[in-house]
């Protein structure tokens, strides 16, 4: 049941066929699963046991997809830290999950060495590098000179596998406890949906989220594809790389698609082999995924999860994908919308969403009242998103509970006015917020970012905005900004607008 046996059938039946591309590096299948022997081997002989945690800290490059399954080969926890971390967010969660080791690299091992003193339960750091500040033993050594087979404990499929972090948009963030039976059923079933072993995948987002490991990267591994790794997105660079590796499918986030769309030179460019291409973490507006079939000519099919669900509840393959919907419930998930009461609303009625199954996680690490709250008695979990279903089952994403805005008594949801009012030429990217209103509790307000050189007045976007929504969903309020603040994943950091 151990996640990083995925890859073992496509080991024995291509043992040459390339696994990960990653600039002009190429690893087969056999020299991934070599790898991963090595690594294990030299982990367990450092004195990491079963129950230990071991975190990495590392860019989106191979070595943290080789030292993640090489972690949890040798039946040792991992712990995946966002690499954009800064000290105090890194020394909160080493802290909350009791990490004893943080493999990193020369970049960030300045911050592990300011926090190391304040980490009681850390007693060891490994570095990417074979050469480096400070005496520590070397990764990429481990993998060259470490032994190349090594005897893995038991695992079952409800031994922890992986700690996660939430993004933590409100309060310090969560440790979300996945297993291996969470995560190797999420990619494999996701694999089975949307990928080919003849399939060669983009992972454009950052493999240290769930989206972008689980199910772009392990999802891919378990059908035999090739995936290629990128360490951060840039349009022109992956634009480049699509015409150069020709991948069938392209995985990102609205942002990326956006950035794409927006590149100067795109319509020249023969980005022809991509079939389809795949977007989570946050709804896309419809109007972006119109251009991405019209200019880009890719088809688009849209997942919905969160880190709680191992990463995804609901998808569909792109040829029966509904526009504005993320799917159905993949597998054995089964998805119900509730009231504030709890009651299942029939089809068509916006509510909670709330998901059951296999990909639900076992909750949050050391908070039994948050895992109280979000994961119920009967096994589903209340992910806080506000949305209806269809009568064929199809889920469709209104916004996020929390950042629902209630002006006067009507419930106006800020991904909805955003959708309507980024049509507006002027404008390059926004987000609502909910602000305090003297007569109405409150009221939508909007950070708006425009294009080079253009200029709107309130009373100009308000009267757009008019024409498109019902007037109390039009902002009382507008804030000019350089660009919005956002999580790799792309969602809007509506908290830090607010000025929570």
């Amino acid at each position: 049941m151990n996640i990083s046996n995925i890859l073992k059938p496509h080991v024995m039946k291509h043992p040459d066929k390339t696994a990960i591309i990653f600039g002009e590096r190429r690893i087969s299948y056999a020299e991934l699963d070599n790898m991963i022997e090595r690594a294990a081997n030299s982990i367990a002989k450092m004195g990491f046991k079963r129950g230990d945690v071991l975190s990495l800290f590392l860019p989106s490059i191979p070595e943290l997809i080789i030292a993640y399954l090489g972690t949890v080969r040798a039946g040792v926890t991992v712990n995946l830290v966002n690499a954009m971390l800064q000290k105090i967010e890194v020394e909160y969660i080493l802290n909350d999950c009791r990490s004893k080791g943080v493999l990193t690299d020369a970049k960030r091992v300045p911050i592990i060495e300011a926090v190391r003193s304040e980490v009681d339960s850390l007693t060891d750091v490994i570095l990417l590098e074979e050469q480096g500040r400070g005496n520590y033993p070397s990764f990429k050594a481990m993998l060259t000179d470490g032994e190349d087979t090594f005897h893995a404990p038991e695992t079952k499929g409800s031994d922890l596998c992986h700690l996660m972090y939430t993004s933590g948009t409100t309060g310090w963030p969560k440790g979300v406890m996945a297993t291996h039976g969470n995560i190797r059923h999420n990619a494999t079933e996701f694999g089975k949906i949307h990928y080919k072993p003849t399939d060669t995948i983009m992972v454009a987002t950052p493999i240290f989220h769930c989206w972008g490991l689980v199910n772009g990267t392990f999802g891919m591994l378990s059908k035999g594809g090739t995936i290629i790794t990128v360490e951060r997105f840039y349009p022109d660079r992956a634009l480049t790389d699509i015409e150069r590796l020709k991948p069938s499918i392209f995985i990102g986030v609205p942002p990326m698609y956006n950035l794409l769309l927006n590149y100067p030179d795109v319509d020249k460019r023969d980005i022809s082999s991509v079939v389809f291409c795949l977007s989570a973490a946050t709804k896309m507006p419809e109007n972006l995924i119109r251009q991405v079939e019209q200019k880009l000519k890719w088809q688009y099919a849209e997942a919905w999860g969160l880190t709680e669900v191992s990463c995804v509840g609901a998808t569909s393959p792109y040829t029966e994908t509904r526009i504005g919907s993320c799917g159905r419930g993949m597998d054995d998930a089964e998805m119900k919308v509730i009231d504030e009461k709890g009651n299942a609303l029939p089809p068509h009625q916006a509510g909670e969403l709330c998901v059951k199954g296999t990909c639900v996680t076992n909750g949050y690490l050391n908070k039994p009242d948050a895992t109280r709250d979000a994961f119920d008695a009967e096994g589903w979990f209340h992910s806080g998103d506000i949305a209806y279903m269809d009568e064929d089952g199809y889920a469709y994403i209104v916004d996020r509970k929390k950042d629902m805005i209630n002006v006067g008594g009507e419930k106006v949801f800020p991904a909805e006015v955003e959708d309507m009012m980024i049509t507006h030429p002027k404008i390059k990217d926004l987000a609502i917020v909910g602000i305090p209103h003297e007569l109405k509790g409150e009221a939508p307000k909007a950070f708006i970012v425009l294009n080079e050189g253009e200029t709107i007045g309130l009373e100009e976007m308000r009267a757009y905005c008019k024409t498109r929504m019902a007037p109390y969903k039009v902002p009382v309020a507008v804030e000019f900004i350089d660009e919005i603040p956002r999580l790799a994943s792309g969602k809007a950091l509506r908290r830090q607008l607010r000025g929570d």
